[in-house]
């Protein structure tokens, strides 16, 4: 790994995660207002999601943990694994919602992925195939009688 590519993944990491502190407390404090959606369904999504009441707020803290780890690179691993499902959703709106084929959504997944990729070393226990349950040393007193 060359020298380069260790600094532009550290800064490509540290924007990333900047972009999700601001989008994270923006959706707690709401100092700035994301343009409005273009079609009816995005309408109707941003309104369902907004209408729960708690969607926002949630949204807000995980991003926010998310951008704070992966700037300070510790636990990067979980906060890429909490943010899969919002770059999911994100991308699918854009894409779907939107009928954008090119945007920010395609941006944001590339670099999702790259990060992801980054860190394949630590998610390698999600995905061992060998994994074995551990027995406990003594017998736990609540084991089914059959």
């Amino acid at each position: 790994m060359t020298r380069l590519y260790r600094y532009s993944t550290h800064t490509v990491r540290t924007l990333f995660g900047a972009l999700f502190i601001f989008s994270g407390l923006n959706h707690i404090f709401g100092f700035w207002q994301p343009p409005a959606p273009h079609t009816n369904a995005g309408h109707a999504f941003i309104a369902g999601i907004g209408a729960s009441g708690f969607i926002m707020p949630l949204l807000g803290v995980l991003f926010t943990y998310a951008g704070v780890a992966l700037i300070a690179h510790r636990m990067a691993a979980l906060a890429l694994l909490l943010l899969a499902a919002p770059i999911v959703v994100i991308f699918g709106y854009h894409f779907v919602t939107e009928g954008e084929l090119f945007g920010i959504h395609v941006i944001l997944l590339a670099i999702y992925l790259w990060l992801a990729w980054e860190e394949r070393a630590a998610w390698s226990a999600l995905f061992a195939a060998d994994a074995k349950p551990t027995t406990p040393a003594e017998p736990s007193p609540l084991t089914p009688a059959f």
